[in-house]
């Protein structure tokens, strides 16, 4: 029996059991939301995807063990920050951190160099399953983990990581000066947008055939907390002031209803809405823990309250939000409500709400038709809000 067969086993019958216990409860009406028995439950769960995640080879040439297809830099970083919050928070040998440092070398040793619109140095990543296209979304997203990973790093090590992410924050503040696939689409003077209603988003890159230049929600999310990641490890203060600017375009931008809009180089998209809310909360927890601005805080908070009834709102029979593949991106819903619950007002109805999306994830069989262990992206966003119910903001800083 395989390692995963055997786990499901294990899980199936502690499920059994917690079931029929009615007083054990996952989360509770208190301050603390997780008493130490449900949290020593998700740090098990929380091994349990580490491990899974040592299988991959995330520092490797092709993922193992993930269905053909669904490799990309942001999946390898999430792993990675799945990896280090799993060392902090399971107290498991080095291994954890061991392959997320080996990750990161590799990672830093593929930038690609490249001149900006101003002269000066900057950095990507090409992602080679997708030839032609600059993904900034997607990189964004890997290079936060490199950000995060880097507090673990020293020496010569550290400086190569931290040239790395200044190279990438000048090539998403400045451009290139040409067309980095060489297909004639044209350079750009940087993705930032600085004036006129957008100020604060961020464009996508390049896709197939031409330079984006408009808004892109998720991409502004990702670099939210990129931004906020480097100016934790800087101080430097335009990352500062990147990173609260692209906040607040992003709750400039929520409907009165409470949902965060995607938009894709300036158009409104009806897919990936969970997905969108999953990015989005990643940004704004970031700015939150990362960012040491009271005033920007308080507004997150207050802004934040809309989409967090709406959450509430619209969670599904099953427990979860969205349909279909969307759902298996959710789960940063119940990152913002739990969020939400230790830092602004103590909802009795959201604990209510996280039982519900939890037990899918207790269950194996529900947890395995959700993605976990099976698709790379739900495995890694639910690694990733599992450490966060245990210790807020540790997948972004060490604590």
């Amino acid at each position: 029996m395989n390692l995963r067969k055997s786990a499901a086993l294990i899980l199936t019958l502690l499920f059994g059991v917690f079931s029929s216990l009615q007083a054990a409860k996952l989360f509770s009406r208190s301050p603390k939301l997780l008493d130490g028995a449900a949290k020593k439950q998700f740090t098990g769960y929380l091994d349990e995807i580490c491990q899974w995640i040592m299988t991959t080879g995330i520092a490797e040439g092709t993922l193992r063990n993930v269905p053909e297809g669904e490799d990309s830099p942001a999946v390898r970083g999430n792993f990675a920050r799945v990896l280090v919050s799993g060392f902090e928070l399971t107290k498991n040998n080095s291994r954890y951190l061991d392959e997320a440092l080996r990750w990161a070398d590799a990672f830093a040793g593929s930038q690609q160099r490249i001149v900006t619109s101003k002269g000066s140095e900057g950095g990507y990543w090409k992602d080679q399953n997708a030839k032609g296209i600059v993904d900034l979304s997607d990189i964004g997203l890997a290079a936060l983990a490199l950000a995060r990973v880097q507090v673990y790093s020293d020496g010569e090590r550290k400086q190569t990581y931290r040239q790395a992410l200044d190279r990438y924050a000048r090539f998403v503040t400045e451009g290139c000066k040409d067309d980095p696939w060489a297909k004639g689409r044209g350079g750009s003077h940087g993705w930032v947008i600085s004036d006129g209603d957008n100020e604060g988003a961020i464009a996508n890159g390049y896709d197939d055939s031409r330079l984006q230049t408009k808004p892109s929600t998720q991409t502004t999310a990702n670099h939210a907390a990129f931004f906020a990641a480097s100016y934790s490890i800087s101080k430097n203060e335009h990352y500062r002031e990147l990173a609260a600017d692209a906040v607040r375009w992003i709750l400039k931008s929520r409907k009165p209803i409470g949902n965060i809009p995607n938009f894709q180089n300036g158009q409104e998209s009806e897919e990936w809405s969970q997905q969108t809310v999953t990015s989005c909360t990643e940004g704004l927890l970031a700015a939150f823990h990362l960012l040491e601005d009271a005033t920007l805080n308080q507004e997150i908070v207050k802004q934040g309250e809309v989409t967090v009834r709406w959450l509430v709102r619209s969670q599904n029979d099953r427990g979860a939000w969205g349909e279909g593949p969307d759902e298996h991106r959710s789960s940063g819903a119940a990152a913002l409500l739990a969020w939400y619950y230790l830092n602004a007002k103590t909802d009795e109805t959201i604990p209510q709400q996280l039982e519900k999306f939890w037990q899918i994830l207790l269950n194996p069989v529900h947890s395995q038709s959700f993605g976990v262990e099976v698709h790379a992206l739900p495995s890694g966003q639910v690694g990733l809000v599992i450490a966060e119910m245990i210790r807020p903001g540790i997948t972004f800083r060490k604590i």
